[in-house]
């Protein structure tokens, strides 16, 4: 989609917020016009003499009533302005994270997620600046048109000598804009990967400590940094000589009046009040016509935002990025409806499951298996062999190329937006916290009034003695990715936010991975004192596979053999030969 188009739709995304910025701020630049006229009327004044003194101060009321308009005017406008640039920025990054989080886990970011904020943050921005220079233009095109009509009923020639360089800086503005869209892309990328950068660093600082590269980590940050600090100064050189450019100009026309306009004078042609418009007028359409050629530079360099953008949005129509969905600035939240659970669970089933990762053989095909109510039922297999693929797709985070998914015997057209609580509630392989208090990250929105149930989720998930041991447990902030945490914290914490949502069927991606057996044995102790309990677990582990119900064995995406861990020792080779490994 074209700038334009994308534009065009935000536009008629709030058109009445828009229509009020633009009145507002056209009332604030056209006062001045008024007040170029009150100046005029003041000087040709005092060019009377002494009889006129008793009216001077007629001008200069009006020049402070003005200044008084325009002053309210300028509040006003900031506050509506605010308004809308905060509506287009939440809708803007509201869309883009909706598509990210609500689609299929396929839906992957086109960079790092450094990378991503830079996008969302600066992109946004250029796109919220471009916006202000379309509000700006109507009372500024509207000025300019006033105010040359005035000057050249004053004198035609004085005008077209001062409009003659107005208009090259314009021309000059457009032919440099392809320039202006390159340094401005530049600048953007080199400051993504500045932001990617720092991200990983915080993510992995245990890893850089024990390799002792910290001094190569904080070199190769200064290398990145100064490939954004070229970028950014040829980005903002290039600029400010565009706006030294418009100086330049402004006293070029000032110049142009006095040389012309000294022997107007002599004759009494051109008064001192018809000189003093001339300079008030011009200084403002300088800046307009400034304005006008940085409209033209923004509407280059925005192109680039807006495709950094859509590059998110992978998958889906580039319209998504401005689809008008409602945005909430208020402090007053909609209230989050949970998922109807459809009556008692009976079963959960699938048929024929299939998914291939692109451009790849690797996946799951033709798998097939049934999970009734109150079963434990283990997926197990060698590394690599589609197990968490087989959880992903089924649960719906990729997307299923064929097979169908039921539940209590009615089929599931969309797993994504269907199994989630308190239907099912999932605990991926590596799970992942957010930087706020452990409390937080178990209740994720969830009524935090639920006390007792919370804390029966955390001594299910055997994380109780490791809360009273943190520096103000539950309030303790777990900083990114739980990096305060151990793994086996994290594993159990992650365990105990599905606990709290008192789902139906409870999804485990090798839960007990980074747990000692003694711990995982304790968990599985816990889990399993619960009544009429359904799970559905990836695992190779002992404990596991023992508890299980019935076994589904898969190998290179394909189902090879299912039941009970008797019968698949007894009559699988592959599967004592898994039991042996973990042995």
């Amino acid at each position: 989609m074209s700038t334009w188009g994308f534009f065009g739709y935000i536009l008629r995304y709030r058109p009445g917020l828009f229509v009020l910025n633009a009145l507002v701020w056209g009332a604030f630049h056209l006062l001045p016009l008024a007040a170029g006229l009150v100046i005029q009327a003041f000087f040709d004044t005092l060019a009377q003499g002494r009889s006129a003194a008793t009216s001077v101060w007629t001008p200069v009321a009006l020049l402070v009533v003005l200044a008084a308009l325009r002053m309210g005017a300028f509040w006003g406008g900031w506050y509506i302005w605010a308004t809308l640039s905060y509506t287009v920025a939440a809708l803007l990054r509201g869309n883009v994270l909706a598509w990210l989080v609500q689609g299929p886990g396929s839906r992957v970011l086109p960079g790092s997620s450094g990378e991503a904020i830079s996008r969302l943050r600066d992109d946004v921005q250029e796109v919220i600046d471009y916006l202000e220079s379309w509000v700006d233009l109507w009372g500024e095109v509207l000025f300019a048109v006033l105010a040359l009509a005035v000057m050249l009923s004053i004198n035609p020639v004085i005008t077209g000598a001062v409009l003659l360089p107005l208009v090259g800086f314009l021309v000059l503005v457009n032919m440099l804009g392809e320039r202006l869209r390159r340094y401005r892309a530049e600048r953007l990328a080199a400051t993504g990967k500045v932001t990617e950068f720092v991200g990983e660093i915080f993510t992995a600082v245990q890893a850089v400590k024990l390799a002792g590269a910290e001094e190569r980590v904080v070199g190769r940050f200064g290398a990145i940094n100064d490939q954004r600090h070229q970028a950014s100064l040829r980005d903002n050189l290039f600029s400010q000589l565009l706006d030294s450019l418009g100086e330049t100009v402004l006293n070029v026309g000032i110049g142009c009046i006095l040389l012309l306009a000294a022997s107007s004078l002599r004759t009494g042609s051109f008064s001192v009040g018809d000189f003093a418009l001339f300079v008030s007028y011009l200084i403002r359409l300088t800046d307009k016509m400034y304005s006008f050629g940085h409209t033209i530079a923004a509407h280059k360099k925005v192109g680039v935002s807006f495709a950094r953008l859509s590059e998110m949005l992978a998958g889906t129509d580039a319209r998504a990025l401005v689809s008008p969905n409602p945005v909430y600035l208020g402090a007053v939240l909609p209230t989050v409806v949970p998922a109807d659970p459809c009556g008692a669970f009976a079963s959960l089933e699938v048929r024929d499951l299939t998914y291939r990762y692109p451009d790849s053989d690797r996946g799951i095909a033709g798998i097939a298996f049934a999970v009734p109510r109150g079963s434990f039922t283990v997926i197990t297999g060698r590394i690599g062999a589609g197990k968490t693929t087989l959880l992903r797709v089924l649960l719906g985070l990729l997307p299923r190329e064929g097979g169908e998914i039921y539940w209590n015997g009615a089929q599931v057209s969309d797993p994504a937006s269907f199994l989630i609580p308190p239907r099912c509630a999932y605990t991926p392989q590596v799970p992942r916290l957010f930087s706020e208090t452990l409390q937080d990250n178990l209740l994720q929105g969830f009524a935090a009034e639920e006390q007792s149930r919370l804390a029966r989720s955390i001594h299910t998930a055997v994380l109780e003695q490791d809360v009273e041991k943190l520096e103000r447990r539950l309030e303790t902030v777990v900083g990114p990715r739980g990096v305060k945490l151990s793994g086996g914290q994290v594993q159990r914490s992650a365990a105990a936010r599905m606990f709290v949502r008192d789902a139906q069927v409870l999804v485990f991606d090798d839960l007990s991975s980074a747990l000692d057996v003694e711990t995982e044995g304790r968990l599985w102790q816990r889990l399993f004192a619960k009544s009429d309990l359904t799970c559905l677990v990836v695992s190779h582990r002992r404990a596991a596979l023992r508890r299980a119900d019935q076994i589904v064995l898969i190998d290179e995406g394909r189902l090879i053999a299912q039941g009970d861990l008797a019968t698949l020792l007894a009559g699988c080779p592959q599967m004592r030969e898994l039991w042996e490994s973990d042995g």
